[in-house]
């Protein structure tokens, strides 16, 4: 029903777009949805929903979304709301920002990682300041 959370995080799920292996897209992709990605996407990607990119996947550019596995070769910053998960067969060269970072044994990452919240407080932070200096060089 309508306002139903249960039946809104089901859909964000549920895998609505598939970019199949041989697929090659050069700009932004935005999905309400969940996106699995088994071709190559030169762009940002932003899913409301969970991004999987398969092992046949390369993704250069930021991405982020709800939870993000990746199986393949991502180039890019991350940000992963939830849960950030490396698999044993996947690379990530970028700097993540998630709540939950899981890494298997094998999978490759290089970058640095850090906490979600601490993220968002950091940035509030030096948006605080920024607006302490304006208002000060405007008095």
């Amino acid at each position: 029903m309508f306002g139903d959370n249960k039946n809104e995080e089901s859909n964000k799920s549920k895998v609505e777009t598939v970019l199949g292996k041989g697929t090659k897209i050069e700009g932004d992709i935005c999905t309400s949805g969940s996106l699995r990605v088994e071709g190559e996407v030169i762009g940002k990607v932003k899913a409301d929903g969970d991004l999987f990119v398969g092992e046949s996947g390369n993704i250069k550019n930021q991405i982020e979304a709800r939870n993000i596995i990746i199986a393949g070769r991502v180039e890019s910053n991350v940000i992963a709301q939830k849960k950030l998960e490396i698999l044993p067969s996947g690379i990530l060269c970028g700097d993540i920002k998630t709540n939950v970072l899981k890494i298997e044994e094998g999978a490759r990452f290089i970058g640095s990682s850090q906490t979600l919240k601490k993220a968002k407080e950091k940035n509030g932070q030096e948006n605080k300041a920024q607006r302490e200096n304006k208002a000060q060089k405007d008095s």
